[in-house]
Parts: structure tokens; sequence; C-alpha cells
């Protein structure tokens, strides 16, 4: 029977094995670089020079929008621009000239700067309820209001934070998101939507009554929604990360709805232990579940051996064909220092590189790069550990 299968099989003229895949060659593009059609057009005329093949483009940087929205407000970075000049279109536009794919970058709870002006329409200013709140605020803040409670998480942030953050357990934030998603990818073609910041700032996060009473609901009420995490803090974080692995699921569901070929992918921190037990970013199930088609681990280090060792134990975690992409921390290094970073996700079985981020690559380390990174044509096998195909890197 095994003989006659084997023979069918080799008959049959349209059963192919996949395909080889382009390795990824990604440049975030920060929103200082959508501020003006003259800096985007330099940005992606840069990418192209520089050998990358992809633009993450961050469209959603602070709860606001670079791009044209009805749902969040415009970005207050371009207002010395008119109405009519949409950032991601143009960038959109002369990339595909370029042959370079566009994936919209989206910060998703990371929604506001402290102390920022808030627009009308934030998500923050109109809603503080839906704001993340550090343990140390929590109860006053369960007392606190509308602007009180916006102040009083903006003025005790945590160490880890780096703004505001909406909270995954209120439920009008998972609807918010999901119609900014899904606006978005209705009017623009983008070739993938990129989710980051889709993390807690720490484990001293969220102590907002959302969440407090979601917990509660689960193991049982007390007069005192501080009691249960204290009682039980195991069970604590893994309500944290079941909240957030349901809102990955939801975006990821909604993306595939508007644009089925879109590719997921999600930044996220290449520490397994740290970033499940700190920032409750269950990143491996979220792979394992298939809700990301691509995770990239951002091992923004100098430390070549340690760089090597999160690339490997992520192709590991992942398994042998499913997309990593090496998050390379270029802020960090010179041009030498990315190109070597490059060399080493290859080694490691990624399949291909994000690079953080255009500001820091100069004009004059462009061709440097294309020549040191990215000269030779790379495909990746899918049924392999990342090994490439079509000759070793420069």
């Amino acid at each position: 029977m095994n003989a006659l299968l084997a023979l069918l099989l080799l008959a049959a003229p349209d059963i192919q094995p996949p395909l080889p895949t382009p390795e990824m060659r990604g440049l975030w593009v920060v929103r200082t670089a959508l501020v003006s059609p003259a800096a985007v057009d330099r940005v992606v005329d840069e990418a192209q020079r520089a050998g990358f093949n992809a633009l993450f483009v961050q469209v959603r940087g602070r709860g606001d929008a670079f791009y044209r929205s009805a749902l969040v407000p415009r970005s207050e970075m371009l207002a010395a621009q008119p109405d009519s000049f949409d950032p991601l279109a143009r960038l959109m536009s002369r990339a595909r000239t370029r042959a370079l794919q566009v994936h919209a970058w989206m910060n998703v709870l990371l929604c506001a700067g402290l102390g920022r002006f808030l627009p009308a329409g934030h998500a923050a200013a109109a809603h503080p309820e839906w704001l993340m709140v550090p343990r140390a605020a929590a109860r006053a803040a369960l007392a606190a209001r509308g602007g009180a409670l916006r102040a009083l998480v903006a003025v005790s942030p945590g160490p880890d934070a780096e703004g505001l953050y909406l909270s995954p357990s209120a439920p009008e934030v998972a609807d918010h998101l999901e119609t900014v998603v899904r606006e978005m990818l209705k009017a623009y073609p983008v070739d993938g939507v990129h989710f980051d910041f889709v993390r807690y700032p720490g484990p001293d996060y969220d102590y907002s009554r959302a969440a407090l009473e979601g917990f509660a609901g689960r193991v049982g009420r007390s007069l005192d929604l501080l009691a249960p995490p204290a009682q039980s803090p195991a069970e604590w974080a893994a309500y944290r990360r079941e909240v957030l692995t349901a809102l990955v699921a939801r975006l990821s569901r909604a993306a595939r709805d508007e644009r089925p070929r879109l590719l997921v992918s999600a930044a996220v921190v290449p520490d397994e232990a740290q970033a499940v037990a700190l920032k409750f970013q269950d990143w491996p199930e979220w792979m394992a579940q298939g809700r990301l088609d691509a995770v990239c681990p951002m091992a923004y280090t100098a430390d070549s051996r340690l760089f090597q060792e999160l690339i490997r134990d992520t192709r590991a975690r992942v398994g042998p064909s499913r997309p990593l992409w090496a998050g390379v921390g270029a802020y960090r290094l010179d041009v030498d220092g990315v190109i070597e970073k490059v060399q080493l996700a290859r080694a490691a079985g990624a399949s291909g590189v994000i690079v953080f981020s255009n500001e820091s690559l100069r004009p004059p380390d462009l061709d440097r790069l294309r020549q040191g990174a990215f000269a030779i044509a790379v495909v990746m096998r899918p049924d392999a550990t990342g090994a490439t195909e079509g000759g070793r890197p420069r």
C-alpha cells in the first residue's frame, strides 16, 4: 500500500512541494518619517537603496492615525500638513513602484505619551476608565473618575511604562481596537498588519476597575477588589495572560476577515520567561494557536552571543517552519554591528530580520548595508530549520 501511494504521488503533476519564500528584510519606519511628503519619499528611497524588501510603517503610534480615519484623531505630528496629505497612502504608492511590501505597524495598547496633550476624540481623553492602572495607584483609582483618573495614572507610572496604556480587560477597548483595525484594512491594501505593545508594561499592571472586577468575577466576589489578586497571585497572572491572548485572537480574526491573505505578525519580548511571566505576553501560545503568521522577537542587544541565543531559542519554541523575523536594534549598533546581526540571525535559523529603525541608518551607511547584508538573494525553505538557499551571505 505504501509503495502504491508513493507511485500515485509521483504521477500526480498537481502535487507540488511548498515554494521557498524570500527572506524577510524588513525595516521599522517610525512615525517621524511620515510627517511630510518629502520625508515619506526619502524613507522609501533609502530603504530600497539599503536592500530592504519590506517596510513596517508606524501608522498608529499613540492612539492616533497616520492615515485617514473616522475613528481616531489624526496625529498632532501632521498639524503642519494639509488635510489632503495621507502619509500611508503616499508611502504605499511609492513603495509599490519599488517592489517593497508595506506592513501596517500598530501600537495596540500603548495609546499616549506621558504629559502630552490629548486631542478631542482620543480614547484616553474620552474614556479614562479604559486605561490600565499601576498597583501603586489602584486604591485611589477605584475612587477616581474622569480627568482625575487619567491624571492619577499619568503621574503614577511604573518604571516600565512608556506612557498610558489601554486595558485589555475593558470590553469596550477590544471593541474599539477591532473597529480601528477593520477600518484601516478596509481602506488600505497593505501586505500585513504588525502588532506592537500588545503586552502589559510590567507585573504591577493592570489594577484598573475593569481588570479587578473581571478577576473577581472569576475567583469569587470580595468586598475589597484588591484582595483577590493578593490572595491568588498565580491565578491573577493567568487571568491577565488570558485576557491579552483573547484580544490578540480577536484582532487577528478581524484582520483576516478583512484581508484573508494578510500576514499577521507581532513584535514580542524575546525572552519567553520574561514575556510570559512579567509582560503576560504568551506569544508561544499565540503562535501555537495560529493567531500569528510570524513572530518578531525584539532581540535588541549588542551582545552577539546573547542575540544568537535568543533567536535560536525562539526558533526552537515556534518550530522549524514558522516564520521568525529577528528584531535587530540598530540604535545600539554601528553599521558593521547591524550586518553582523543579520548574518547571525540567518545562522540561528531566522526567516529574516526587521531592523529598528530607519532613524538609526545614516545615508552613508545604506550602500554598505546592502553590500554587507542583503547583496545576495536568499530564500527560506519552509520545511527546514531556517536554513537558507542561494549562497552564503557576504
